[in-house]
């Protein structure tokens, strides 16, 4: 009698996975994601020194931005570095890079960007690790934003 009620059992078994699978695997489930990229121009005069911060700041109007975006989706930020079709190279922010001065001290300067959708503007800025307002890090910069959601 055992015999004969395990190959019924194991079909009965089967046939509930089969089906759950098939049922869990709905169109309902996917959900479609979008992007946009938007680039930006910094020309080295639009920079402004921010005391408070003790860093490099320009603000920039954001094309588009929405509080799904910022609470659900991501924005990802890149900067452009090199000349455009020789060395150009585009590499995620924030991006650092050290020097070493003349006297042997070295410090350290950070590229990179904050925004807010209730504004709906970026900052970009340029921050020395010693907070020195040096005007030779103003500088002309390509940035692109891309919005994920």
């Amino acid at each position: 009698m055992k015999r004969k009620l395990f190959p019924y059992l194991f079909a009965g078994l089967l046939f509930v996975g089969i089906g759950f699978f098939a049922s869990s695997c709905s169109d309902d489930d996917i959900t479609e994601t979008a992007w946009d990229i938007q680039d930006y121009e910094v020309n080295a005069s639009e920079w402004s020194w921010n005391p408070a911060k003790r860093r490099w700041e320009v603000v920039k109007q954001m094309k588009y931005i929405d509080e799904f975006i910022y609470e659900s989706g991501a924005v990802i930020g890149y900067v452009f570095l090199g000349v455009q079709n020789q060395d150009e190279v585009q590499t995620q922010l924030p991006y650092s890079r050290s020097f070493l001065l003349n006297d042997g001290t070295e410090f350290t300067e950070t590229i990179s960007y904050e925004y807010s959708f209730l504004t709906t503007r970026v900052t970009f800025y340029i921050q020395p690790s010693d907070g020195i307002q040096d005007t030779a890090a103003k500088a002309y910069y390509q940035f692109r934003l891309v919005l994920i959601w």
